[in-house]
Parts: structure tokens; sequence; C-alpha cells
């Protein structure tokens, strides 16, 4: 796999600079793009796919979490007596 182009980054950040540029089109993109009747009309193909990716992530997050905290299981409580 090879590193894309120059001018292919060229075109991506230029696009996305010229929609930073204007947000009231943006916003109204992203409203359009949030019907709710898109949503009725998933397949089961497109269901399936998202919830794959949803368990993905979740799992990625919980590897992060657990590598984070070092252990498998959530914070230990305080010690008690350690309040004076």
């Amino acid at each position: 796999m090879s590193p894309p182009s120059l001018s292919t980054f060229q075109t991506y950040f230029q696009t996305l600079w010229k929609q930073l540029q204007n947000p009231s089109a943006l916003i109204a993109r992203l409203s359009q793009t949030a019907n709710p009747q898109q949503l009725r009309n998933l397949s089961r193909t497109q269901l399936a796919t998202g919830g794959v990716l949803l368990a993905e992530c979740l799992g990625f997050f919980t590897v992060g979490e657990m590598i984070g905290r070092f252990k498998l299981i959530g914070y230990r409580g305080e010690v008690p007596s350690a309040h004076h």
C-alpha cells in the first residue's frame, strides 16, 4: 500500500478547508444526512455492519481502559483508615 499522492492530499484538505470556512453550509449538510426516513430504510447488511463496528469500538475502548488502569476490574476503593 502506497501513501496518497500530493494531489490527492491537496484536494482532500482544500475541500475540508472550504467547508470549515462556511460552517452554516456544513451544519445544513449534516442536518440533511440525519433524516429519520433514511434510518428506517437501512438493510440488514448495513445494520449488521454497524453492529460489528460498534462492538469493535467498544472492545478497543475496553482494552484501552484495561491497559490504562493496569487491571481487569475497576479501581480499588480507598482504605477507610486513610481518612484522619
